[in-house]
């Protein structure tokens, strides 16, 4: 419990203050020598002083070491654990398969782009793009590339399947084009059943 509440208070001190409090300590200290045992004091006040100025420094970088512990960040992704993409391809697979799309091979450069699956319905052709599912991001740039990549495949509709967060700059370009987000509750979907999967029988 000591331990504790010590890692606490130190984590709310700023490291320039206790090396500001180690210094003051030991002028205060080695004066107090001066003034009360003469001028013979001079190694005791620098001994005391010095050590006490030593240990305030050794306490402003445990200080600094907790700041920096408590900061660490912690993975948001790390409830996709295990999955890869080539789970994801399959289960969208099967599901667009239910739906009645016929599933075709990716070309070479599909899969470069990062599209891992092809569904098409009625002359109707869609993209996956699953090459990027575990960023935990979603930014401009990377709609604007699968926008561009879509037009590079002659694909009706691309739709980004992604566990990250999209900026709000992203939306309104997938407003306005043929591009499609497959995330949060969806993706969690098709992440439970990626996992049902690959359960044995």
């Amino acid at each position: 419990m000591k331990k504790r509440i010590t890692a606490s208070f130190l984590s709310r001190i700023k490291s320039w203050q206790l090396i500001g409090l180690g210094i003051s300590g030991w002028v205060t200290l080695y004066s107090v020598a001066i003034m009360t045992w003469g001028t013979s004091s001079f190694i005791v006040g620098n001994s005391q002083g010095g050590c006490f100025a030593f240990t305030m420094t050794l306490a402003s970088l445990e200080a600094r070491r907790l700041k920096q512990d408590s900061f660490t960040p912690i993975d948001p992704l790390q409830w996709t654990n295990g999955i890869t993409t080539q789970q994801i391809n399959q289960t969208l697979a099967i599901f667009m398969q239910r739906q009645e799309f016929l599933i075709e091979p990716t070309k070479s450069a599909e899969t470069e782009m990062g599209f891992g699956v092809r569904a098409i319905n009625s002359g109707r052709t869609l993209v996956f793009e699953t090459g990027r599912w575990n960023e935990p991001f979603i930014d401009l740039p990377h709609v604007q590339t699968t926008e561009e990549n879509r037009k590079s495949v002659h694909a009706d509709l691309a739709i980004i399947v992604s566990a990250g967060v999209p900026q709000e700059a992203v939306y309104p370009f997938v407003n306005a084009h043929p591009v499609q987000l497959f995330i949060d509750k969806e993706f969690k979907k098709l992440v439970v059943a990626a996992q049902q999967m690959d359960k044995p029988a």
